[in-house]
């Protein structure tokens, strides 16, 4: 068993289960660890589980691509105020 100390942003292979995962936040005040796995998916292990865990450092699976949205990232994908007014994608053509 190896007892490896949990870094953000690292990834993990769970050799009894074959799953990989990636640290994605380590919260010392409640002893917790945040992990996410190739699909997506958001998992937390206490610091006890973790450490009878028989892991291995890891890269992440080919064509990961990491998602990282910051709360200053969210606004881009909130849908537009309603106006009431019709969206125009292009402005009406002008006359001479």
């Amino acid at each position: 068993m190896h007892n490896l100390r949990a870094r953000e942003g690292q990834w993990y292979l769970h050799r009894v289960s074959h799953e990989s995962f990636c640290v994605i936040n380590i919260d010392e005040a409640h002893r917790v660890i945040d992990v996410r796995d190739d699909s997506g998916d958001i998992d937390e292990f206490d610091f006890e589980e973790w450490a009878t865990m028989d892991l291995e450092m890891c890269l992440p699976p080919s064509g990961w691509v990491a998602l990282d949205l910051g709360e200053e990232d969210e606004d881009e994908f909130e849908d537009p105020p309603e106006t009431g007014a019709p969206q125009r994608s292009n402005p009406p053509p002008t006359r001479h």
